[in-house]
Parts: structure tokens; C-alpha cells; sequence
């Protein structure tokens, strides 16, 4: 007696095989579009007014515009933590005052958002 086969062994098999390349190709998406540091710069210029420049004597510099109001900052620290996936940021400023300012956000596919 010859046994029998069935294809629902090889269904289940092509299944999962295409499930798992699903997530590879989405976890592939999700560390490419994944937010660097200059595009956490850009984000504060456009959500908190606060703008980065480079002068070869003082470095990368800080202003916020309030109002029309420009103040400069002097950054006091901060981290960037890549995940692989997603990316979370967090600046710490103080004005002129040294009233402190912090700035969280998470990162991911090309957006962040304030922590």
C-alpha cells in the first residue's frame, strides 16, 4: 500500500512562508523610514519654532521664535535611542533665563510625534 499525500501540509507550509516574508518585508520598511537626527532638527523647527544653524567658532546653535520674538538657546543634552523600528529623541534647552525646555518625541516611518 502507497501512502497518501495531501496538499494541505504544502498549503500550510506556503502559508506561513509568505507570512514570514510579509513581516521581513515590513520590519525591512520600518528600519529604512526610520527618523535620523536631522529630521528630529527639522520636526522642532516646524512644531516648536526651534531652529538649528552651524557656526564654525560656536558649533550647531539654537533660536526659538515666539511671537516674532527670538531667543537663543544653549542645548544642555539630550539623547537619540534608535530601536531598529522606531526612534525616541529627547533635547534639553535653556533660555537666557536658564528656564529649562524639554523636547521628547517618537519616531517612526518618517514622522514624530511629542512624547
Amino acid at each position: 500500500m502507497k501512502p497518501e499525500y495531501t496538499q494541505h501540509g504544502s498549503k500550510r507550509k506556503t502559508g506561513l512562508r509568505t507570512g514570514i516574508v510579509v513581516f521581513v518585508v515590513l520590519l525591512v520598511i520600518l528600519v529604512m523610514t526610520n527618523p535620523n537626527e536631522e529630521d528630529f532638527v527639522a520636526w522642532l523647527s516646524s512644531e516648536h519654532g526651534i531652529h538649528a544653524s552651524y557656526n564654525v567658532n560656536e558649533g550647531r546653535t539654537f533660536t526659538q521664535t515666539i511671537d516674532g520674538d527670538e531667543k537663543r538657546l544653549h542645548y544642555k543634552g539630550g539623547h537619540i535611542r534608535h530601536m531598529g523600528i522606531f526612534s525616541t529623541y529627547s533635547y534639553l534647552f535653556s533660555d537666557h533665563e536658564e528656564k529649562e525646555i524639554l523636547i521628547e518625541a517618537v519616531g517612526i516611518m518618517n514622522m514624530l510625534w511629542n512624547r
